[in-house]
């Protein structure tokens, strides 16, 4: 019996995923998220405690927290409250050249999974994916505490927003809905650049955007069914002892990769079945066309 066709991109999707060693590939990415993401947060909160902004770090943790389960918060939140007691420029000089490293290994472990994904080979220069790995670290982190900021001044904006409409200024009930929202399109908006950016292919947003919308549903989903999960059921201290909060970080992290890359090969499944059904090349028109010298 036929599946029906989404049903068979979807399996297919999953297939790919299998083929071409996803779940492993994801076990990858996880292991180099865990080794960069200490370093880069403490780098962004460290930036931002340099200039005397403090509170820039700690209401970007807060942004991280309206997605991450509180166990995964509970365990990165000791070490990066200790730097942000004990900042200094060696800090920071290390945290960015410790950051700019690792950050750039997780970028390369994505680029890879997308690769796959979209079946292309990697053939540009080294020192091309390196600086790509750069920018996108460097800008990533521009991005992150330029949304921090924005976030810090979400309740003056409504006021003003309020101001200029007939909203009530001094209902603040909607502003939790509204940050939830933003940070959610930012999420979508990144998935998007990763994939138009990393893979060895020219994708259309079209062609880009059924992969990245199902990534960030899925993620947001799964990151909610995660919370429920390690609250209630999840005693992973029991197992691992004083190591349960690194694995239950770790098992967060390896599902957010497991799904990333389902997005790819989603969007890998649908141009390999749009090419399958595309119409044939009309031999008339073929022959109308001048040649190609």
């Amino acid at each position: 019996m036929k599946l029906w066709s989404p049903l068979a991109i979807v399996w297919k999707a999953l297939d790919g995923m299998s083929t071409r060693n996803g779940f492993e590939i994801a076990g990858y990415i996880a292991f180099t998220v865990m080794l960069s993401l200490f370093p880069f947060i403490i780098f962004l909160v460290s930036v931002a405690g340099f200039f005397g902004d403090t509170r820039t770090g700690t209401d970007f943790l807060g942004t991280m927290a309206l997605f991450a389960p509180p166990e995964v918060m509970k365990t990165l939140l000791p070490a990066i409250n200790q730097v942000t007691q004990n900042r200094s420029g060696g800090l920071l000089t290390f945290g960015l050249a410790l950051a700019l490293y690792s950050a750039g290994s997780s970028v390369a472990a994505l680029r890879l999974a997308l690769n796959l994904s979209y079946g292309v080979e990697e053939n540009r220069p080294f020192w091309w994916r390196k600086l790509q790995d750069f920018l996108i670290v460097v800008i990533g982190s521009m991005l992150l505490i330029l949304l921090s900021v924005t976030i810090i001044l979400g309740p003056w904006l409504w006021k003003v927003i309020a101001w200029f409409t007939f909203l009530d200024p001094s209902d603040q009930s909607v502003w939790p809905l509204a940050r939830y929202s933003f940070a959610t399109l930012v999420l979508a908006t990144g998935v998007i650049a990763l994939h138009k950016a990393l893979p060895n292919a020219r994708l259309s947003i079209t062609q880009i955007l059924p992969g990245a919308l199902t990534t960030t549903v899925a993620w947001l989903i799964a990151a909610s069914v995660l919370t429920l999960y390690f609250g209630r059921f999840g005693n992973y201290d029991a197992t691992y002892g004083s190591l349960g909060g690194v694995i239950i970080t770790l098992l967060f992290f390896y599902v957010s990769a497991i799904i990333f890359i389902f997005g790819g090969e989603l969007n890998g499944a649908l141009l390999a079945h749009a090419e399958k059904h595309a119409p044939p090349p009309n031999p008339e028109l073929q022959s109308s066309l001048p040649l190609k010298i």
